[in-house]
């Protein structure tokens, strides 16, 4: 396979340390997580009910910390930088043809990681098998590790 086109693809779970991997997506979920209330943001990114983000503006950021009297220049600014590589991150869970998984996955993400349902609720929730929300947690994870850079290959 030509090298350029690697990069284009998402790695099999077989290659990907998901220990280490998981660990890392929780280490930038916790820190995403904890400055958007830091800065006066709900803790969760606001969605669509297709499970798309809403966009945020540097307005609404600038407002939330005027009003709880917050005004540290430089928490405002790692919020946009994780706030950017979240929205990047979560594009990047996708299905190339099929758009109803792409969002079911973002769903199960989203309810998984961020919520923290665990499996059997995200299951009950989306209708779904235990079975198929471990298996699109774990292609979630991966694709939005990839994205922004903190995926773990084995070996």
């Amino acid at each position: 396979m030509d090298a350029d086109m690697k990069k284009f693809l998402c790695p099999e779970v077989k290659d990907v340390d998901m220990v280490r991997t998981k660990e890392n997506v929780g280490a930038f979920l916790s820190q995403y997580l904890s400055c958007r209330q830091s800065i006066g943001q709900p803790r969760e990114p606001k969605i669509t009910t297709t499970f798309s983000l809403t966009p945020i503006s540097s307005n609404q950021i600038t407002k939330h910390a005027e009003d709880i009297l917050i005004y540290n220049e430089e928490m405002k600014a790692k919020f946009l930088e994780l706030h950017k590589k979240f929205v990047f991150g979560y594009s990047a869970i996708r299905h190339p043809f099929r758009p109803d998984i792409t969002k079911r996955r973002q769903r199960i993400f989203y309810e998984r990681y961020i919520l923290g349902y665990s499996i059997y609720v995200t299951a009950e929730r989306n209708l779904v098998s235990d079975d198929l929300v471990s298996q699109d947690s774990t292609l979630s994870v991966i694709m939005f590790a990839q994205a922004i850079g903190i995926i773990v290959m084995k070996g």
